[in-house]
């Protein structure tokens, strides 16, 4: 942008307008979550309204068919990026942890390094006990594998992830444990290997979520328990847009059909429980006054803080169910 032109004025406009509205035709391609976003709120008295350039389709070419290879490349793609991030909001938002997840939040939460902590522990608390060995799924950086040395020792915890730079970064966060590259959907251990298996916040990248709930039963040995947690969307055209997604194979409704996936794959003693307020709710709120105290510091300008609300204000409207999950073989 020009902060010298005579036309500042006009540019920031557009630049806001093209902000705001690829994020509302994004939401747009679902029509529902787009009422979802308005509520019951008149529109009208704000001028004309263009129509959208876009529904958001353009995006769909990237993700369609069931290409493992091709959402590999695109996830690792994206969370290799953002990761690492020490710029922009991601570093603003995640700058003071290790952890990549959205969290488990109460009153007493303060930081998101405190929620993420509390998301893993809510997990663990699933697992009747905390012996033999553990395998941490798509781990990320190893902040969740190095929180499971305060209960196993190290030669029992394995981790996972499809990329190799989280991977190193894994074994540097946790010594001792056991991290390679592996899909989760396709794992080369032997079946009954372990007695417990964790997943943080991965499973709706998995193509698909079945291979990976049947994977992780076969690795399990009898009355061994899997805990995870797990986001749905508000449609299955969610899973066709983005291509860090896979197939709209892997959407599930509800909670109930949740479970019965579970069922299904052979595991019982099933527990499937929505906690999106505490999850998404309370980051979504935790995030919004953050992005907005950045702002009266003036360590954020308009334009910025106009996209990460925007960001967030689009995941609200496609963000359903937040479950944690706990099942025994």
């Amino acid at each position: 942008m020009d902060t010298h032109g005579p036309d500042l004025k006009a540019q920031l406009k557009q630049r806001l307008f093209d902000g705001i509205s690829a994020h509302i035709d994004a939401i747009g391609h679902v029509p529902a979550d787009l009422a979802r976003l308005a509520g019951d709120a008149p529109l009208g008295g704000l001028g004309p309204r263009p129509e959208p350039a876009s529904d958001g389709r353009e995006q769909v070419a990237a993700a369609d068919g069931p290409d493992s290879g091709r959402l590999a490349v695109a996830v690792n793609r994206h969370y290799d990026d953002t990761f690492y991030s020490r710029d922009g909001i991601m570093g603003l938002l995640l700058g003071e942890t290790q952890y990549r997840n959205i969290g488990y939040w109460d009153a007493s939460t303060k930081t998101q390094h405190q929620a993420s902590e509390r998301l893993q522990d809510a997990l663990l608390a699933l697992l009747p006990e905390k012996t033999g060995r553990i395998l941490d799924v798509a781990c990320g950086l190893g902040a969740s594998t190095r929180r499971l040395l305060d209960h196993y020792r190290p030669e029992d915890v394995w981790a996972i992830n499809i990329s190799e730079k989280q991977i190193e970064t894994t074994r540097a966060n946790a010594p001792g444990c056991n991290a390679q590259v592996m899909n989760a959907v396709e794992m080369s251990f032997r079946d009954g290997f372990f007695d417990a298996v964790l997943c943080i916040e991965a499973a709706f990248h998995f193509e698909t979520r079945r291979r990976f709930l049947e994977e992780a039963y076969r690795v399990l040995a009898p009355g061994g328990h899997l805990v995870l947690s797990d986001v749905l969307f508000t449609s299955r055209e969610r899973l066709a847009q983005y291509p860090v997604f896979p197939s709209p194979e892997n959407h599930l409704e509800s909670v109930e059909e949740y479970r019965a996936l579970l069922s299904e794959v052979g595991f019982h003693e099933i527990h499937v429980e929505d906690a999106r307020d505490e999850i998404w709710r309370a980051h979504f709120l935790h995030v919004v006054e953050r992005l907005h105290e950045e702002f009266g510091d003036g360590r954020l300008d308009l334009v910025r803080l106009t996209d990460a609300l925007w960001t967030y204000y689009h995941l609200d409207a496609i963000t359903g169910p937040c479950l944690l999950v706990g099942a025994r073989k």
